[in-house]
Order: structure tokens, then C-alpha cells, then sequence
């Protein structure tokens, strides 16, 4: 369960995903004139063509023009890195761009009790509106006592900015490690892990996650909704659904309890997904997983459809689907995709990709046209939709698509001759938009690029196995894609950088802790 994602860098060290977690959303259309026109053509030439009619099965229906592309986004860079910080998630709306960053808190300074962010300020005002209290709920009445003393190692900030401005419109403190943010119906969501307690609720396991529904207008907060287990938990990935609920998805091991529904690991470390209503209660939680290390790294919602994409060890199951790993009697990790039903949590359909070697998945989107696109790390040849494509140095990052009802689509590797691989997905429009990791050189459709340091990133847009738009960010230190998210008309990254680097043309300077670099970046995607 506790794997690196990538080599270490020269003099460096693996990071493990614990690591990692600890310190990181009418009317009917009149059909266009010359549709009508069509038709109204067919019926006057009905009689004289009713053979041909009856022989390709009647007159073509109108069409329903396609609704009008959201306006382009305008193009931001920003940076937002403070000392000590450490970017863990984006997420954005037509108005404003939210970041989640967490910082280390001493020990004699960390508090208990708190039902409230420890620290908000909304525009200009230190005091919060009205409702910025916890709202309540089930939930509500485990915040800690002094029986349960749990002090956080962690505090995250969420804060919301507005038209690229660099002052925060709103910010909210929640004691804990932050995690994937989503923007759904009228709240983000937050998501934390600590141990003892997070977000002013106490926690079993080590770590404990909750989820943290904060006004999108204000930063008050909502609802806290707790998901903790008897050994750890963890919250991978957050997306928005239908109706202002949030998919979240992670791994946990023991028993896990969300809310009143519980679901216990058949292994060391399995999968969940759990899908939390805009009034903060719990509808689902299903568990993926077996006898081996699994979990759920991405999640995406659409109308009835919920799409989940992880890794999983021979012997795993979705709901008594069996996952078929390339290899049974290989403990290396393979990945899967799978597409539930929004209501029951039934899988529709579900499928697998995998090789020799372990391979990792960043995560899964569903694009406009409901095509499932998963990305992935892949390592020596990867087997996946009947093909065989094999990674042209240690590891290549893979893209790859499945329609709507599961068949195999289109396959990709992007790469060069280091260790590349996939960071983040995410879905604009009919476009997806991956963001990468590469060292030495990697080709994106007709670009050839050069990574200027040891590790540089990349945020590359799809159609299908064609390439639209690539962003690189590189610099003399690592850069990489911590977060990403859509927005109407385009996408925002979250780039972690540790020294100075050029994003797309735009310059930053090198942060003074070198592991705090952190630049929102908005791109449109056409």
C-alpha cells in the first residue's frame, strides 16, 4: 500500500503516499434553420421518396444544436507559497480559485475544541458571518473534549481568491493535513487527515480522515463529516456530483465508518468510495479490494454515473466483480477502472490494465462526450484494452479511454527516456487535461521538450489520443503537479516548484524554502 510514485531523484529519497498525505464541481432547443428546413423538405417529398424512407427506417429526426462552449478563462499565474506551506489541492468556479495549503503546527501552539476554523477572515473583516459555527448534524457532537486532548501536527488553509487577485477574499483554518478540494453546489470541499483528531473532530486510526463543507462564499463552515477507521484511512480523491454532493475516494485498513454506514478491509489496505449529499450526510460507501494492497486513487461523477480508477493486487473484487490482475501470482500492482451506478453503488462495468511491474494511477475523468479517461504510470510494457505499449524508459506516463458502456478506446504514452509518469487528470469540456512528471525529454504531439532541471512538469490537453495544448513548467529545482481541477473554460494546476521556474512562459521566483514553491496556473482549453 505505501509506495513511491516515482525513483528518487539523485542524493534523494522515496516518498511514501502516507508521506505525502501527511505533509500535502431548460428549455428545449429549436432546432438550427437548416435543419428545419431538411426536414420540412423531407415531408414534401415524402410520397416520391416513401420507398427510400421505409428502407433506411424513416426521415432523420432534427438535430438539437449543441450547447455553447463555456467563455474562455483568462490566464493566470500566481504565486501563493509561504514558508513552511505545502500545496494540497485546487478547485475553482466561474468567480474564484481556491487552494488548500498546509503548514506544520508546534505543539504548544495547537488547540482543541475548536468548532469553528481556528482562524478566518472574510474580505476585509476578522469576524465571520452569520452561520460560519459548525452547522451541526449528525456529526456535530463529536468535536473534542478534554477527555481527548488530540493535538494536531498540521493546520491547512483554505483560501478563496477572486479575478486573480493575490489577497485571499476569504480564508478558513482547519487543524489537520490538507488533501483534495472539490467545488460543488454552493460549498468547497475540504478534505484532512490527522491523527487523534482533524477538523475539530476526533479520529480513530492513524491517520483519520474527514471531509469539510465550507461555503463557497464565505468559507464557513457547514458540515464536518468524519471517515475513520479502526487501523487508518485516507481521502485520494475528492470530485463534485449532481444535486451539490462530492465523491470522495481513498484507502483505508480495518473497519471504516462513514456516518452511520460501515465497511471492513478483506486485506492489509483496501479501496473506498463514498459519496456525501450537499447537507453533509453520508448516501454510499462501497469498498473495493482483497487479500493484497488496493485503493481508489480517482473519482469522477456524471448525471448517474460514478467513475472510479485505483490500483489493485491479484485476488481483488469491486462488489463480487472479480478484477483480473495480469498476473495472478504477482504481488506487483495493477490498475482498474470501473463505472458505478450513482444510486445503488452497482458496478456497470469495469476493467483492468496492468504488466510486470507495479504500476500507479494519478486518477480518472469523464470528458464531455462520457468517455472514461484514466491516467497512469506505466513501467515496461503495459497491457491494456487488447494492446500491448511499452514505455520508452523506466516509466512513461498512460492516458487511456473507455466509452460510456466500457468498450476499449484510444491508448497513449507520454515519455522519454527517464522515469515519466502521470500526476493528476481531469476532465474540460471534451478535452481532458493530464498533468505529467519527466526528466530528460519527452515529445507531446508536435512539441519536443527538455526538462531544464531534474524533474520538470507538464500539463498536456487531449482529444482522444490527440494532443490540443501543452503547458510545461520547468526550472534548475523539481517542479510537479500537486492538484488540478476544471473550471468553466479551462483548468487550474497547482505547480510546487523548489526553485525559480518558467510556467508557460510566465517566470516565478525561487521560494525561499525550497519546499514551498506554489503557483496556481489557469489555462483556457479549447
Amino acid at each position: 500500500m505505501i509506495r513511491a510514485d516515482r525513483e528518487p531523484p539523485p542524493g534523494g529519497r522515496l516518498i511514501t503516499e502516507i508521506e505525502v498525505i501527511e505533509r500535502r464541481r431548460a428549455a428545449p432547443a429549436r432546432p438550427p434553420r437548416g435543419a428545419r428546413e431538411a426536414w420540412a423538405a423531407c415531408g414534401v417529398r415524402a410520397v416520391l421518396a416513401a420507398g427510400v424512407c421505409a428502407w433506411v427506417g424513416g426521415c432523420p429526426a432534427p438535430r438539437r444544436p449543441a450547447p455553447p462552449p463555456p467563455p474562455a478563462v483568462a490566464a493566470l499565474t500566481l504565486e501563493i507559497g509561504r514558508a513552511g506551506g505545502s500545496l494540497r489541492g485546487v478547485a475553482g468556479d466561474e468567480a474564484a480559485i481556491y487552494a488548500a495549503i498546509t503548514s506544520p503546527v508546534a505543539a504548544e501552539s495547537a488547540t482543541s475544541g475548536s468548532t469553528t476554523p481556528a482562524s478566518a477572515t472574510f474580505g476585509d473583516s476578522a469576524t465571520p458571518p452569520a452561520g460560519a459555527a459548525n452547522a451541526g448534524g449528525p456529526e456535530a457532537a463529536r468535536a473534542p473534549t478534554s477527555a481527548n486532548p488530540a493535538q494536531p501536527a498540521e493546520r491547512t488553509v483554505i483560501e478563496a481568491r477572486r479575478g486573480g487577485a493575490v489577497a485571499p477574499a476569504w480564508r478558513a483554518e482547519l487543524e489537520g493535513g490538507g488533501g483534495p478540494l472539490a467545488r460543488t453546489g454552493a460549498l468547497v470541499v475540504a478534505t484532512l487527515t490527522g491523527t487523534g483528531a482533524a477538523a475539530g473532530l476526533p479520529l480513530r486510526g492513524s491517520p483519520g480522515a474527514v471531509a469539510v463543507g465550507l461555503d463557497a462564499a464565505t468559507g464557513a463552515v457547514r458540515w464536518r463529516l468524519a471517515l475513520d477507521s479502526s487501523e487508518w484511512a485516507v481521502i485520494s480523491a475528492a470530485s463534485a456530483a449532481p444535486g451539490g454532493a462530492v465523491v470522495l475516494g481513498g484507502s483505508f485498513g480495518g473497519t471504516l465508518r462513514a456516518g452511520a454506514k460501515v465497511v471492513s478491509s478483506g486485506g492489509r489496505a483496501d479501496g473506498f468510495v463514498a459519496r456525501v449529499s450537499a447537507a453533509g450526510q453520508i448516501e454510499l460507501l462501497v469498498r473495493m479490494g482483497g487479500p493484497g494492497a488496493d485503493e481508489v486513487r480517482g473519482v469522477a461523477a456524471a448525471g448517474d454515473r460514478l467513475a472510479i480508477a485505483g490500483t489493485f493486487s491479484a485476488g481483488a473484487d469491486l462488489l463480487g466483480t472479480a478484477l483480473d490482475a495480469f498476473d495472478a501470482r504477482s504481488p506487483a500492482a495493477d490498475g482498474f477502472v470501473a463505472v458505478l451506478d450513482a444510486q445503488a453503488g452497482r458496478p456497470r462495468w469495469a476493467a483492468t490494465f496492468g504488466g510486470k511491474l507495479d504500476d500507479a494511477v494519478a486518477g480518472v475523468a469523464i470528458d464531455g462526450r462520457g468517455r472514461v479517461a484514466v491516467a497512469a504510470t506505466a513501467r515496461d510494457v503495459m497491457h491494456v484494452g487488447g494492446r500491448d505499449l511499452r514505455a520508452q524508459g523506466a516509466a512513461d506516463a498512460l492516458v487511456a479511454w473507455w466509452s460510456a458502456d466500457g468498450a476499449p478506446g484510444p491508448a497513449l504514452l507520454l515519455g522519454g527516456r527517464g522515469f515519466d509518469g502521470a500526476a493528476a487528470i481531469t476532465a474540460a469540456g471534451d478535452r481532458v487535461v493530464v498533468g505529467v512528471f519527466f526528466a530528460g525529454a519527452l515529445r507531446a504531439g508536435d512539441r519536443e521538450l527538455a526538462a531544464v532541471g531534474g524533474d520538470d512538469a507538464l500539463l498536456v490537453a487531449l482529444d482522444g489520443a490527440a494532443v490540443v495544448g501543452a503547458w510545461p513548467a520547468g526550472g534548475p529545482g523539481r517542479e510537479e503537479i500537486a492538484a488540478l481541477a476544471a473550471v468553466p473554460g479551462g483548468v487550474v494546476a497547482g505547480v510546487a516548484h523548489t526553485a525559480g521556474v518558467r510556467v508557460d512562459g510566465a517566470s516565478l521566483a525561487a521560494p525561499a524554502d525550497p519546499l514551498a514553491g506554489a503557483a496556481l496556473v489557469v489555462r483556457a482549453v479549447r
